[in-house]
C-alpha cells in the first residue's frame, strides 16, 4: 500500500512539473490534473480559452451553457487525442469524447469523456511493465435558456483513478460539478456579427481519498468574453478571451488568462493562434498555440500545437479533433 501511495505521489509531481519552470522546481498541484488540458483542439488553438465561444461538441467541457449559443445546430459529437507531454517521455496521452443534443431550442443535453493514460511504471514510480496507470471522467450535464440570449447549465462528473492492482487497492474515486453561464447578444447594424460573456465554475468537489492521502481537484473559476465579426461576405473572425482563478489546492491558487482568435473562409477553412499565461511560481506555465480546421457537411477536422521553451515538459504536444454537427 505505501507503494502505491508513493507511486501517487510521484505521478502527481510528474504531471504538475509538466506546467512548472525548472528555477521554481516540481509543483505538487493536487489530483485529477488532467482536467485542467483543453479537451478539444478548437479551444486549445486559442491558448485554451473556450468559456464565452461557441460551444457545439466540446461544450460539455469548456461551458455547457454554450452548447445552446449556436440555433443552426441540432447535436453533434467530436473525439480529440492527445500525447500529453510527448517530448518528455511517451506514453501520456489524452482522450476525450464530447457530445450534445438540443431538445428544443431551449433545452440541450451533454455527454463527456475523458481518459488519461499514464506510462507503465511499478509501485516506486519507475517505468516497468505490468501497472498501467489511467484516469477516466465520466460527464452528463444540462443546459436551459433561462430567457432569450442567457443560459445557464449544470454537469456531473463521476472521477476515477486507477493505479493498478496492487494488494487491495482497486482505485481511487469522487464526483465533482460544473457549472456554467453564457449570455450572448448581437451587434446593432452588423450583420451576423455578436458578443457573448460566460462564467464557469469546474471540478467542485470532494477530494480523491487515495491509500494515503487525500488530494484536492484542480477547482477552477473562469469568466470569458468571445466576438463573432464576419466581414467582406466570405470571412469571419473571431475572438475569445478567459481570466480564470484556481481555487484549489491552496498551494497552487493563483490567475490565468487565456486569449486567442480565429479566421474562417466560408465557415469552411479556419486558421487560429493563441497565447495562455499562467503564474511559473505556481506550476503554471505560459505558453503559445496555434492550429488549423476544416469543415464539410457537417465534419470538421482540427489541429493544434503548442510552443514552449526547453523548461516546459509539454511543449510540442499537439492535439487532433474530428467530429460531426448536424
Amino acid at each position: 500500500m505505501r507503494r502505491i501511495g508513493l507511486g501517487l505521489f510521484i505521478i502527481g509531481i510528474t504531471f504538475a512539473n509538466a506546467y512548472a519552470q525548472e528555477d521554481y522546481g516540481p509543483v505538487n498541484t493536487g489530483a485529477a490534473n488532467y482536467l485542467t488540458i483543453p479537451a478539444d483542439a478548437r479551444s486549445a488553438a486559442m491558448g485554451g480559452a473556450g468559456v464565452a465561444a461557441p460551444g457545439g461538441d466540446h461544450a460539455v467541457f469548456h461551458n455547457g451553457a454554450a452548447a445552446l449559443s449556436d440555433v443552426t445546430r441540432r447535436g453533434g459529437v467530436a473525439y480529440t487525442y492527445s500525447p500529453w507531454m510527448r517530448d518528455y517521455e511517451s506514453g501520456y496521452s489524452l482522450h476525450c469524447l464530447g457530445g450534445f443534443y438540443k431538445i428544443n431550442q431551449r433545452n440541450a443535453i451533454l455527454l463527456g469523456f475523458r481518459y488519461f493514460g499514464y506510462p507503465e511504471m511499478d509501485g516506486t514510480g519507475e517505468g516497468v511493465s505490468g501497472i498501467h496507470p489511467k484516469e477516466i471522467a465520466v460527464e452528463a450535464g444540462y443546459a436551459y435558456e433561462v430567457i432569450k440570449n442567457f443560459s445557464v447549465s449544470a454537469t456531473f462528473k463521476y472521477l476515477f483513478s486507477d493505479m493498478g492492482r496492487i494488494g487491495n487497492s482497486r482505485g481511487a474515486s469522487s464526483v465533482a460539478f460544473d457549472l456554467g453561464v453564457l449570455y450572448k447578444c448581437g451587434i446593432n447594424d452588423w450583420e451576423g456579427a455578436g458578443w457573448s460573456v460566460g462564467l464557469h465554475a469546474s471540478n467542485l468537489g470532494p477530494k480523491i481519498n487515495y491509500l494515503t492521502s487525500k488530494e484536492a481537484l484542480p477547482a477552477t473559476v473562469k469568466v470569458g468574453g468571445a466576438a463573432d465579426l464576419p466581414f467582406l461576405q466570405m470571412h469571419k473572425l473571431t475572438l475569445t478571451a478567459d481570466l480564470g482563478y484556481r481555487l484549489s489546492p491552496a498551494d497552487v491558487q493563483a490567475l490565468s488568462v487565456s486569449a486567442g482568435a480565429e479566421y474562417a473562409w466560408r465557415e469552411l477553412v479556419m486558421l487560429r493562434g493563441g497565447y495562455h499565461c499562467g503564474d511559473k511560481k505556481k506550476g503554471d506555465a505560459s505558453y503559445a498555440t496555434a492550429g488549423a480546421g476544416v469543415e464539410y457537411a457537417g465534419v470538421h477536422l482540427d489541429f493544434a500545437w503548442l510552443f514552449a521553451g526547453h523548461e516546459y515538459l509539454a511543449r510540442n504536444t499537439f492535439w487532433v479533433s474530428l467530429g460531426y454537427s448536424f
